[in-house]
C-alpha cells in the first residue's frame, strides 16, 4: 500500500517579489497574485483530483482524493497527498505554470511521510521547510544577451511592448499589471496624488509561536484547530480592523487610503499622510476592544510602523522604512504584551537605512511608543501645543535638535505665550506623594514635544494654524 505524504508549499523572497517595482499598481497586482495563487494551482492541476475546501470538516478516514488542502494561510499551503507520485505531478504542473507566467516567483516545496500523528508530521514538515529555505539558491532569472532589450525597472528581458504609449514590460511586471485589473480601484490612487502620503505596516506579535502551538496529534482535530486559527487571525488582524477604519473615515477621506497587502496577521495600508495616525489608532482600538472577550493566552497584539513620504518618491523605499519602523516597535514589544508603534518622516529622501537614521535622532526622540502611552501623551500635549501656535511648536522642535539646554531656553520663552494652567516643564519634578506617580520630566517631555513638532502639520495642528500656513505658502 502506497504511503500518504504531507506537503508544504511556500515562496522564497515574497517581499522582494512584491516590492521589486516602485509602481503602486504593480505592487497591488503582486499582492493579488500571491493572494489567489494557491487556489489557482489547484485549478490548473485538473488532471489530479485535488480538493480545495477549507470550510467543511476534514475526515482522515474518508480521504480518497489524490490530494486535499488542509490549510491555506500565512503565505503557505499544506496539502495531504495519497502518495508521493501525486505530489511530484502536482509540483511539475505548478512549476511549469510559474516558469511560463511568473518566472521571478520561486516556489519551495517539501513533503514528509504520513505517520498519523498530525502534531509530529507538522513539526517534521516545518523543520524540512526551514532546511530547504536555507539551502535554496539565490538567483535572478535574467537570461539576457547583449542584444536583449531590458526593462529598466526590473533588469529583466522585455516580453511586451506597446509603442503607442511607449511602454516596455518584463514578464514580472506584465503579470502584475494584468493582476491589477481585478483590484478595486475606487480607493486611494497614489499615481494621481500629489502631496504627503504614508505607508502603514502592521504585523502581529508572536504569531509564529502561537501557530506552532496550535496543533493536535489527531489529524481531524489538528486540521480543525489550524483552520480555525487562520480564520480568527485574518478576522482579528485584517477584516475587523479594516471595517473599523472604514467606519471612522467618512466623506472625501473615504478615498484617502488603500489596503495594499492584507493576510494572516500582516497588513500594509497606503493613505493620505494626514489620516495615518487616525487609521493606526482605529486599528489598535479594534484589537483592544476584541481582546476584552478573549482569554489571556488568546489576546491579539500588534506593532505598527508608519513612514511619511512624498507621493512622487519611490514607494519601495517608504515601505522599507515602515517595515523597519515596525521592527523597531517589535524590539520594544519583545516579551511584553501590548501594542507598539514607531514612525518616521522622510523629509527629503532617505540616504541611509532606518537604524542609522534612528541613531542620529536617538537622544531627541521618545519613539517607539506603546500605543496606550502615545495616545495618552499626545492627547495631553496637543492642546498645549495648539495654544502655543505653530511657529512656537516648530521653534521648540528646532531647539530640541540643538540640545537640552537650548530646548529649556526656548521652552521658557514659549511659556510666556501660554495661557491657562498648562505650561512646558523647565524644572525637574518630584514624585507625587498623593498619587504615587512620577510626573513626566523635562528631558522626556522634550522628546515627546520633538516627535509632535515634527508631525504637527499632519496630525496635531488646529484649523487656524492650517489656514495661517496656507496663507504663508500663497504669499
Amino acid at each position: 500500500m502506497e504511503q500518504k505524504v504531507l506537503a508544504l508549499y511556500d515562496f522564497a523572497s515574497k517581499q522582494e517579489f512584491i516590492y521589486r517595482t516602485s509602481k503602486i499598481k504593480e505592487i497591488s497586482g503582486a499582492s493579488e497574485i500571491l493572494t489567489n495563487l494557491y487556489r489557482k494551482f489547484v485549478k490548473i492541476a485538473n488532471k489530479l483530483n485535488i480538493i480545495y475546501d477549507t470550510k467543511s470538516e476534514f475526515d482522515i478516514n474518508n480521504f480518497t482524493a489524490d490530494g486535499q488542502v488542509l490549510y491555506d494561510g500565512g503565505g503557505s499551503l499544506m496539502v495531504l497527498f495519497q502518495n508521493k507520485d501525486k505530489y511530484v505531478e502536482f509540483n511539475r504542473i505548478t512549476s511549469v505554470y510559474l516558469l511560463k507566467n511568473i518566472p521571478t516567483l520561486r516556489m519551495i516545496a517539501c513533503c514528509v511521510p504520513f505517520t498519523g500523528d498530525f502534531k509530529q508530521d507538522r513539526c517534521n514538515l516545518y523543520r524540512k521547510n526551514r532546511i530547504n529555505k536555507n539551502l535554496h539558491p539565490s538567483y535572478d532569472l535574467t537570461a539576457v544577451t547583449p542584444m536583449t532589450q531590458i526593462d529598466p525597472m526590473t533588469f529583466l528581458p522585455v516580453v511586451y511592448k506597446d509603442t503607442t504609449i511607449d511602454i516596455s514590460l518584463s514578464a514580472d511586471r506584465l503579470c502584475k499589471q494584468n493582476a491589477y485589473k481585478s483590484v478595486d480601484k475606487t480607493d486611494f490612487n497614489l499615481d494621481d496624488f500629489d502631496g504627503w502620503a504614508a505607508v502603514i505596516y502592521i504585523d502581529g506579535n508572536s504569531m509564529g509561536k502561537r501557530l506552532l502551538n496550535c496543533s493536535s496529534s489527531d489529524y481531524n482535530e489538528g486540521v480543525k484547530k489550524l483552520r480555525l486559527f487562520s480564520e480568527n487571525v485574518n478576522k482579528a488582524f485584517v477584516t475587523e480592523p479594516l471595517n473599523k477604519i472604514k467606519g471612522i473615515i467618512t466623506g472625501s477621506e473615504n478615498k484617502g487610503f488603500r489596503q495594499v497587502i492584507g493576510g494572516g496577521d500582516e497588513i500594509t495600508i497606503i493613505c493620505d499622510a494626514k489620516i495615518a495616525l487616525r487609521l493606526t489608532e482605529a486599528y489598535f482600538d479594534r484589537l483592544i476592544e476584541a481582546n476584552k472577550y478573549l482569554p489571556e493566552d488568546e489576546k491579539n497584539y500588534a506593532c505598527a510602523g508608519i513612514a511619511v513620504f512624498h507621493a512622487k518618491a519611490p514607494f519601495t523605499v517608504a515601505y522599507e522604512i515602515a517595515e523597519a519602523a515596525c521592527e523597531s516597535a517589535k524590539e520594544r514589544a519583545h516579551d511584553n504584551n501590548g501594542n507598539y508603534l514607531d514612525f518616521y518622516y522622510c523629509h527629503a529622501g532617505v540616504t541611509a537605512d532606518f537604524k542609522t537614521l534612528r541613531n542620529r535622532e536617538q537622544y531627541i526622540t521618545a519613539r517607539p511608543y506603546s500605543y496606550e502611552d502615545a495616545k495618552e501623551k499626545f492627547r495631553k500635549y496637543m492642546p498645549l501645543l495648539q495654544n502655543a501656535g505653530r511657529s512656537n511648536v516648530k521653534a521648540l522642535g528646532d531647539a530640541a535638535q540643538l540640545g537640552f539646554s537650548e530646548y529649556l531656553f526656548e521652552a521658557e520663552r514659549v511659556n510666556s505665550y501660554l495661557e491657562g494652567e498648562d505650561y512646558l516643564k523647565t524644572v525637574e519634578t518630584v514624585e507625587s506623594l498623593e498619587t504615587d506617580k512620577e510626573y513626566i520630566k523635562p528631558e522626556e517631555e522634550m522628546k515627546i514635544i520633538y516627535d509632535m513638532s515634527e508631525f504637527y502639520d499632519l496630525w496635531f495642528e488646529k484649523e487656524s494654524d492650517s489656514d495661517a500656513k496656507a496663507d504663508e505658502n500663497r504669499a
